[in-house]
């Protein structure tokens, strides 16, 4: 019996119906932090996709990272410093500890749970 093959690393952000609207984040460039995320994602190799809602909406803007074969969502991703840690995650191995900033963004309760937009 093989090894299970890991998946690519891969990038989801958020932008229904809460995450990405002025009206929710005002003050937020939601295109900017969008091009960001998909140039750095693109910089490490990972795929990338804008997705309808993922949920939770109160924790928004909410991105999801795949990386050496752990899904994390994180929450509350509204400017250019975590925007870039958090995309930056798809280079971590497992075991990897968080960066202190984005210790707090973890949605844990959601680990491992793919996004179904």
């Amino acid at each position: 019996m093989g090894k299970k093959r890991q998946k690519p690393p891969k990038v989801w952000v958020c932008r229904g119906c809460c995450c990405g609207r002025k009206k929710k984040h005002p003050g937020v460039d939601h295109r900017r932090l969008t091009e960001t995320a998909r140039r750095r994602a693109g910089a490490a190799g990972a795929k990338f996709t804008v997705t309808d809602c993922l949920g939770p909406c109160g924790q928004g803007n909410v991105v999801v990272v795949r990386a050496a074969g752990t899904i994390r969502w994180f929450r509350r991703v509204n400017d250019e410093t975590t925007t870039a840690l958090v995309v930056d995650q798809v280079t971590t191995a497992p075991g990897d500890e968080l960066p202190a900033p984005l210790r707090d963004r973890l949605i844990a309760k959601r680990e491992g749970r793919k996004p179904k937009p």
